[in-house]
């Protein structure tokens, strides 16, 4: 890592959210101070993905996206580690001393008020400030951002996507919720009805809102376009896979194994279940219409 001497940002960063951003801006901003780089050190595996794997949550971002975002705001370095059982099973002394202080000149730490480290989550900030002042670099805990009464956090992100709230994660996400993925040959039942979709096959498994019709952007060539995307099972048909299709404006190219960007904006209704194939599309229809009236696009 050289000589340089770096203040470092802690957590997961999963959304690189608000309450991330804060962490980031101190950061740099300390860095500025003690004239060093700034940085933020991640993993790439959620810890409960080696802790508790049944608890482990899907994730709101890819390591890609979540590199990208934090490199935004201005940070230096972004360090992306493995975090695995030996990382699991050190104590937070030998997280301080035989980890961070063996890889990193380190000057500074920024942690979140709730953040933990070592075997079982067994220090706490008080405990980081003490290690701090004994081996010489400095600590800033970032304190809880609340936003309307409601702390800001990944799992809070996670629930309002869940439960198809994505309108208001913006709110604390500082941006839309957005999946990437590529265009894949579907049943092509949407051509038959003069409806064309683009199915898209997700490159990372990341928490999806909940079935139904969505107000969605999609960015294909570098070019955003409006959708009308549905996720879900398709009740309509037996055994139908789960899939994710987005009906494109003002759109007339094949786009099969083109990698997409899709943003979801607003719900506009719950999955349903039509006795005849003619209404299923109908009601599609009438969704993409109820959409480009710009009813929705007024709101947001």
């Amino acid at each position: 890592m050289g000589m340089k001497k770096i203040v470092l940002a802690l957590g997961f960063f999963d959304g690189v959210h608000l309450g991330h951003q804060e962490l980031i801006k101190k950061a740099i901003h300390q860095a500025q101070l003690e004239q060093c780089i700034s940085g933020v050190l991640t993993f790439k595996d959620h810890p409960l993905t080696y802790i508790f794997p049944t608890y482990a949550p899907t994730l709101i971002m890819s390591n890609e996206d979540k590199i990208e975002k934090c490199k935004t705001y201005g940070i230096d370095e972004v360090h992306l580690e493995n975090f695995d059982q030996k990382v699991m099973s050190l104590s937070p002394k030998e997280f301080v001393v035989d980890y961070l202080l063996k890889k990193f000149n380190l000057a500074h730490l920024v942690v979140g008020f709730d953040y933990t480290f070592g075997y079982k989550a067994s220090g706490d900030t008080s405990l980081l400030k003490k290690m701090g002042r004994y081996y010489g670099f400095g600590v800033t805990v970032v304190d809880e951002l609340k936003i309307g009464g409601a702390s800001v956090s990944s799992s809070l992100i996670r629930q309002l996507i869940g439960v198809g709230k994505v309108r208001a994660v913006s709110k604390y996400l500082g941006g839309d919720h957005f999946i990437r993925g590529v265009v894949v040959v579907g049943k092509q039942l949407g051509s038959r009805f003069q409806l064309p979709t683009a199915n898209l096959k997700m490159t990372t498994n990341l928490v999806l809102p909940s079935s139904g019709v969505y107000y969605t952007q999609i960015e294909v060539d570098g070019k955003w376009y409006d959708g009308a995307t549905n996720l879900g099972i398709n009740p309509t048909f037996k055994n139908h896979p789960y899939s994710i299709e987005t009906y494109i404006y003002d759109f007339n190219r094949n786009i099969y194994g083109k990698k997409v960007k899709l943003v979801f904006k607003e719900k506009i209704r719950g999955e349903m279940k039509f006795e005849h194939i003619e209404d299923l599309f109908a009601q599609i229809r009438h969704d993409v219409q109820e959409i480009d009236r710009g009813r929705l696009l007024k709101k947001i």
